[in-house]
């Protein structure tokens, strides 16, 4: 376990903060997808909650969380709003079977929706950052262009020639210029495939449920699909 200070709360769209928290000793350890449990006393009681690092590993001394609000989770709630730049919480090491490392795959494609999008923009990053032997396509579903999560880091990486997104727009709106629709075959047809891609999906029940029909339809192997089940 390890205690660090939030030093920075950005209001990142209307539903999402982002939450910086230091890590004075630099003991905290993760790999690129995973995700912390956080503990807060809350009215004197320790509450947890589980949230995906949107940092990436290659970062020393802190990381970063993006929590969408809530009003039905204690710790979310809290860290909504009551918590404040100073404040110290606990977290645990980074957790779960959702990462990437070089070694699994020489390309990637990342598929998320809305808030889903977390633990893979610390792959997407960490890719960018440190690993340009690696291809890496984000595929990324949002409802409204203001919830349109890590713009402009998401284009600035992909001025990389390993790294590419797209964005598509799933509710109608007359000032979006760009693609609109749900995530189907063709999408992942033009964004290239081969043999050996890992596919990252993340996002709500059905949303992961669907993609993975889509990516069977167009005969992906199970065991090249990997799955973050947060619901």
């Amino acid at each position: 376990m390890h205690t660090v200070t939030i030093s920075a709360i950005q209001q990142a769209s209307p539903s999402v903060k982002i939450f910086r928290l230091d890590d004075a000793r630099g003991a905290f350890r993760y790999l690129a997808g995973q995700w912390i449990d956080l503990y807060v006393n809350i009215d004197g009681k320790v509450e947890v909650g589980g949230y995906s690092m949107t940092s990436t590993p290659t970062n020393q001394g802190y990381l970063e969380l993006a929590i969408k609000s809530s009003t039905r989770h204690p710790v979310t709630r809290w860290l909504h709003e009551h918590a404040q730049v100073g404040d110290s919480v606990t977290i645990s090491d980074g957790q779960g079977t959702f990462f990437y490392q070089p070694n699994m795959s020489p390309r990637v494609v990342l598929v998320g929706a809305g808030v889903g999008v977390t633990p893979l923009i610390s792959i997407f990053r960490y890719i960018a950052a440190s690993v340009p032997q690696t291809d890496a396509t984000l595929i990324y579903s949002i409802p409204s262009p203001d919830e349109f999560l890590f713009q402009t880091d998401i284009e600035k990486a992909s001025q990389l020639p390993n790294i590419h997104h797209i964005v598509t727009l799933t509710q109608a709106d007359d000032n979006w210029q760009g693609r609109t629709g749900r995530i189907t075959a063709d999408l992942f047809l033009s964004a290239g495939m081969s043999d050996d891609t890992l596919y990252y999906l993340c996002g709500p029940q059905g949303m992961v449920e669907d993609i993975s029909a889509v990516l069977t339809s167009i005969a992906v192997p199970a065991e090249r699909i990997i799955y973050e089940k947060w619901w």
